[in-house]
């Protein structure tokens, strides 16, 4: 149990709750601290018959054609943590564990799975199935963190396109799934319960024969596999901020402002407060910063608004951030086959080449004190969420008069224009805070509680930083 580290948090708002009237999905992904996870865009390819995969691990029969995507990727990876293809379906995974234990052999990893969905998928409903089809047949297994080959969980999949939005929990190779209504968060454990719509051939049967069922009683997916240990147990005080959250938005319908709000928490205004900020914390929160009892951070960050249009080029926008979402900055990407190229790379090393890197670097000084420097981020934010909003929608409404007119490639380079302006205002605010903040921190410290760690992760990863004693 030593090397789970509990991460993720989803939560999507089904359009009977949105205040769009459409699906809007968010998902913060958790992994390691040091392990940079990738934005970036995959053309849609044809392939001759008889020509194979390799995903992470094991290889699995390529398909006739596959779809372009934008997907979140770990950087040792070949699957994604999150994405969304040019069909409009997205979904993320989150790391489960149950009484049954999850497969150390080399198979499909969740990740795996989730990128294999969007590959084959127009729906939502069409996508999970290629899941559960691949699932069935190849597995879920192999190590999920890299240099860790005992990190294993199985996985459950939030997968929305423009209509509906399914939730699907796995158990080995097994599973059920459920059609969702109204808001719904999840965070680590399983949630469906006694109602579901479909399951995999034998489930009960499994569930009875492995002793997590009486056959007098009436079958509860989760209560009869779920893992009652502690420390895989935070995805209960995570999923219950998120109600306690959603809950105190009162009685009305909710935005994709709403999600972010849920995304950047860390149990603000709770007994579960961190004492010092962020990274002082007794509990992992929903925004993670990579520390106990949480080892994980949060790696990126999507949502995903969709748009009642009838044009693919504007039919949802993919909002994406670099690390804790606390401490970064949303971008609008489009669909239209473009990623600026920064936010696709990096590994395991600090890089100037890699966005993600670049603010990592700005996360880690923002934590050397947490309270001030989080304002400082915060100021920045307000203001570029609400001019990127403004420029996304008017990108958006007026690539949509140009494709009436038939102009395919001039709404694709409005949007792609939106983008890069976007992007290089964000770049530049994380440059101008990084160096602001560590001339503070060379001038005044930082906290002593964290230089310790942070000393150990710069010279870990080759990170530049600033001198805090």
């Amino acid at each position: 149990m030593k090397h789970y580290s509990p991460s993720c948090d989803t939560c999507v708002i089904e359009k009977s709750a949105s205040a769009s009237g459409l699906n809007i999905f968010a998902k913060n992904s958790d992994r390691e601290t040091d392990e940079c996870q990738n934005l970036k865009f995959f053309p849609a390819e044809k392939h001759a018959a008889g020509e194979v995969v390799k995903c992470t691990y094991i290889e699995v029969p390529q398909a006739e054609e596959t779809y372009a995507m934008i997907g979140s990727q770990p950087w040792w990876i070949w699957g994604f943590e999150m994405g969304t293809n040019e069909w409009g379906v997205t979904i993320g995974n989150e790391a489960d564990w149950s009484e049954i234990p999850a497969q150390k052999e080399e198979a499909l990893l969740g990740m795996d799975l989730l990128r294999l969905g969007l590959e084959r998928g127009k729906t939502a409903y069409e996508s999970m199935h290629v899941i559960i089809d691949h699932l069935e047949k190849y597995g879920q297994g192999g190590g999920c963190a890299y240099m860790n080959p005992d990190d294993n969980y199985h996985n459950t999949f939030m997968i929305s396109d423009k209509e509906e939005i399914w939730l699907l929990e796995t158990v080995d190779r097994h599973w059920a799934a459920k059609k969702l209504q109204g808001i719904y968060p999840i965070s680590n454990l399983y949630t469906i319960e006694e109602d579901f719509d479909e399951c995999s051939e034998g489930l009960v049967e499994y569930a009875i024969a492995n002793g997590l069922h009486h056959p007098r009683k009436k079958f509860n997916f989760s209560k009869s596999f779920v893992l009652l240990n502690t420390r895989c147990l935070s995805g209960y005080p995570r999923e219950a901020r998120q109600k306690e959250i959603i809950k105190n938005f009162g009685d009305r319908k909710y935005s994709a402002a709403d999600l972010w709000t849920i995304m950047r928490d860390h149990f603000e205004g709770s007994m579960l407060q961190p004492r010092w900020g962020a990274a002082a914390t007794l509990a992992a929160g929903i925004c993670m910063h990579g520390c106990e009892p949480g080892p994980c951070q949060s790696a990126a960050t999507a949502v995903v608004e969709y748009r009642d249009s009838k044009y693919k080029e504007t039919a949802f926008t993919y909002w994406g951030s670099m690390c804790p979402p606390c401490s970064s900055f949303a971008m609008p990407v489009f669909n239209i086959g473009y990623v600026p190229a920064p936010l696709g790379v990096g590994t395991n090393k600090y890089s100037e080449e890699s966005f993600w890197w670049q603010v990592k670097r700005l996360q880690v000084d923002v934590e050397s004190d947490h309270p001030k420097y989080s304002q400082w981020i915060k100021e920045e934010r307000d203001q570029m969420d609400c001019l990127f909003r403004q420029s996304s929608e008017r990108a958006l409404a007026a690539a949509d008069l140009l494709l009436d007119n038939g102009n395919e490639e001039g709404a694709k380079m409005l949007l792609k224009q939106c983008t890069d302006e976007c992007f290089e205002r964000v770049a530049k605010v994380v440059k101008k805070l990084t160096e602001k903040i560590e001339a503070d921190i060379e001038e005044n410290g930082g906290d002593v509680f964290r230089i310790k760690n942070h000393e150990t992760f710069r010279a870990k990863t080759g990170m530049p930083g600033p001198k805090e004693n």
